[in-house]
């Protein structure tokens, strides 16, 4: 037997027992009994194995993640009630801006209180109108009566609409902001300002209350209906919004934090770049496994379609849809996918070392 041989079959021996060794730890902390899930079709840059991996426990997922959990019962009606439309008087409803942030919320959001300000920022009259020129698209600062501030992104495509090209194509989706505002409330993260869809008639509320440099970036359109294409990065004369059949343009109404409030500052760990020759640190660093005890614990009670069924409850109370049914299957896929992570994490560190008390 030469020399050659033997070297060949000790390497293919070490390299049999590493993947039984690999196989072994890496299947271990799963249920031996896989759970049915039709894993989505899509292309996935599987380079980095962690991505393959998490893929692996989609597939071995507890039942626990894909039935309704009964604790959530309890949290849901509790949210129904703080968002129902009580009708008050609207100059009241408006928080004390020096005394909104607290040390668990940005807004208050119990006893009614959410539903109030929200009908009120959907139903309060306005007072003036300017451009918002900070940011790359056309947004307005709307001035309510008891000089209440609000942003106003209007509506670019309907809601079914799908935008082709790369990941910068296209203009921002105004339900987007409504729709990460009702997701954060559920899933118990209080520091994103509300935001309701609202109606604005040109003519009648927009036009007589105008700024003069606001009116400096509207023209009149075939119709003879005006349209704004505002101030912004990126905002462009042949690229206006326009009132529809009702003389109406719908929107994104955000309230408008006014005070100066000194809040720690963090840059999200999972922000996009525009850049493809730049990986922002998610994209390069698998080491993510620290998702915060309470934050898991709450995302648990979302199980099995909880998490879409509350914010259609919530949404419903203004009378709008935010998002097509497709929509929410994928939002419902992603919080499968963020169990299949936790899980994935749990597996290769230990409980001990993912989940922090503390933040």
């Amino acid at each position: 037997m030469s020399m050659n041989y033997v070297f060949g079959f000790f390497l293919f021996l070490l390299l049999l027992i590493a993947l039984n060794i690999y196989f072994f730890y890496t299947l271990m902390p799963i249920s031996k009994k896989p759970i049915n899930f039709n894993v989505p079709s899509i292309k996935l840059d599987l380079s980095p194995s962690v991505f393959k991996d998490i893929y692996d426990y989609l597939n071995y997922l507890p039942s626990q993640y894909k039935s309704r959990n009964q604790k959530f019962q309890a949290v849901q009606k509790t949210l129904i009630s703080s968002f129902s439309p009580a009708i008050v008087q609207l100059p009241d409803v408006w928080p004390d801006q020096s005394l909104v942030a607290s040390g668990s919320s940005l807004y208050p959001h119990k006893n009614e209180v959410a539903g109030q300000i929200l009908h009120a920022m959907k139903t309060s009259p306005i007072a003036l109108v300017d451009n918002a020129a900070k940011g790359t698209q056309l947004k307005l600062l709307l001035l309510l009566e008891g000089k209440q501030k609000l942003y106003f992104k209007p509506k670019r495509y309907e809601l079914d609409h799908v935008i082709r090209g790369s990941i910068v194509a296209g203009f921002d989706r105004h339900n987007a902001e409504v729709f990460a505002y009702y997701l954060a409330m559920t899933m118990n993260l209080t520091w994103i300002p509300p935001s309701v869809i609202r109606k604005v008639n040109v003519d009648k509320e927009i036009v007589p209350v105008a700024t003069l440099g606001l009116k400096k970036t509207m023209i009149r359109n075939a119709n003879a209906k005006h349209c704004i294409y505002g101030k912004c990065f990126y905002c462009k004369i042949n690229e206006t919004v326009c009132p529809d059949h009702k003389g109406e343009i719908e929107g994104a109404a955000i309230l408008y934090l006014d005070k100066p409030f000194q809040f720690n500052v963090y840059k999200s760990p999972w922000q996009r770049n525009y850049h493809s020759t730049k990986l922002m640190e998610w994209q390069k660093n698998s080491d993510f496994c620290k998702l915060k005890l309470s934050t898991w614990r709450h995302l648990e009670l979302l199980s099995g379609g909880s998490l879409t069924e509350t914010i259609k409850l919530l949404s419903a109370f203004q009378g709008v849809k935010l998002a097509t049914e497709e929509h929410f299957r994928a939002v419902e896929r992603r919080l499968l996918k963020l169990y299949a992570t936790v899980q994935y994490c749990i597996g290769k560190h230990g409980s001990a070392k993912v989940f922090k008390t503390q933040w």
